[in-house]
């Protein structure tokens, strides 16, 4: 009877709609999608300098610091294993590779390479190193593989597979048409691009109107070597501060006008740091008050922003999660590692002495066990005191 309703469904362990049985041709490979990156030939420079905007760098800042901030805890089942992942943790340099590792909500997808050492007969990572995503392309089966190359050029093809344990990819919203994930930049690109013109051209303006300048009337009898004279002597007075006129040639010293004549520019870069800041941050209050809003709308924002912090969060945890699963599998030949949890500092530390405090006063008294998984130490931290 068993056997009867298996074979009945078994369509489920099959893949019904591919890009094979729809006709898709993809040559091996995946293009990507992106249309910023596509009509400047693939080239992630272009969105890499993008991130000279301060803007953009500030709004970027404020998003990473959202998890950069969180303290974090390890959990497993096996003590000896925990030990030995949370003495890695403390080893690696969180702040860069977290920072690293977020790259991916700009760029779509963050490739970092494993750096292993022996130490102790066993194989530890001690360092996670970024590398450019052009290096890397999706197969037709959306994997990720190095890309083949020739001379200075990158090819589009399948390209050359990626060794197990080695790599740590993080992906912002992967699809299926879309492997390399979405690239925030790309919606950064033409309001950083517009925002410059219009710098540009303000700051031509400002040297064009801006300062004060001088106004001579000259007869209509005037040579065309006169008026050039006459411009010379003009240009004399703005670099000399001095020059020499006839007496029947009126001199005017006109001043630039009163109103701002950049409001138009100042609106039109608010407008798109405003843009830039809905993209990044989903919100703008918490960047740029301005000169209106409201006390709950900014309080409202910044909750905005700390959900934002819990989904990113999570993409650092699935990443380090990966580099501890690769460490029990080589070390071990387990398939699960032990566990990482982001959480805010405050609610690890601050409340847990706080309480802890409170209860040791009370005459509670913990092991040095409790202290160990409450507050990520390890036996090193720990110093036994003769009473």
């Amino acid at each position: 009877m068993k056997e009867s309703i298996f074979k009945k469904v078994q369509h489920l362990l099959k893949v019904f709609v591919s890009r094979k049985k729809m006709g898709v041709n993809v040559n091996g490979y995946l293009p990507d999608p992106d249309k910023i990156l596509a009509e400047n030939g693939y080239d992630y420079e272009i969105l890499r300098d993008l991130t000279r905007d301060g803007h953009l760098s500030a709004a970027i800042t404020q998003r990473k610091m959202q998890v950069m901030q969180m303290g974090w805890e390890i959990t497993y089942n096996d003590e000896k294993i925990k030990n030995e992942v949370l003495e890695i943790t403390q080893n690696l340099d969180l702040q860069k590779i977290e920072s690293q590792l977020l790259d991916c909500i700009l760029y779509g997808f963050e490739v970092a390479e494993v750096q292993y050492k022996k130490m102790n007969g066993k194989i530890v990572p001690v360092e996670l190193e970024e590398k450019p995503q052009e290096w890397f392309i999706y197969d037709k089966e959306n994997i990720l593989r190095l890309r083949a190359r020739a001379g200075n050029y990158y090819i589009f093809e399948e390209g050359e597979k990626l060794p197990e344990y080695k790599f740590i990819i993080t992906r912002n919203n992967p699809k299926y048409i879309n492997p390399y994930g979405e690239k925030l930049l790309s919606k950064c690109y033409w309001p950083v691009i517009f925002k410059r013109a219009a710098i540009e051209y303000w700051q031509l303006m400002a040297e064009k109107f801006g300062t004060p300048y001088f106004l001579a009337r000259y007869p209509s009898t005037f040579t065309d070597a006169q008026i050039d004279e006459l411009v010379d002597k003009l240009t004399e007075i703005t670099e000399n501060n001095v020059a020499a006129f006839r007496d029947d040639i009126p001199i005017e010293f006109k001043e630039s006008m009163k109103y701002e004549v950049g409001g138009l520019f100042s609106n039109i870069i608010t407008h798109y740091n405003s843009e830039i800041s809905k993209v990044i941050l989903t919100e703008t209050l918490t960047l740029d008050i301005g000169k209106v809003g409201s006390y709950k709308a900014a309080a409202t924002h910044r909750e905005m922003l700390e959900f934002m912090g819990i989904r990113d969060k999570k993409l650092i945890e699935k990443s380090l999660n990966t580099l501890f699963n690769y460490y029990v599998k080589v070390n071990y030949g387990l398939d699960a590692g032990p566990r990482i949890k982001l959480t805010k500092k405050e609610s690890v530390i601050d409340e847990s002495v706080q309480r802890d405090k409170t209860l040791y006063d009370m005459g509670i008294r913990f092991s040095e066990e409790y202290y160990r998984k409450r507050y990520n130490l390890t036996d090193n931290d720990f110093k036994k005191i003769e009473n």
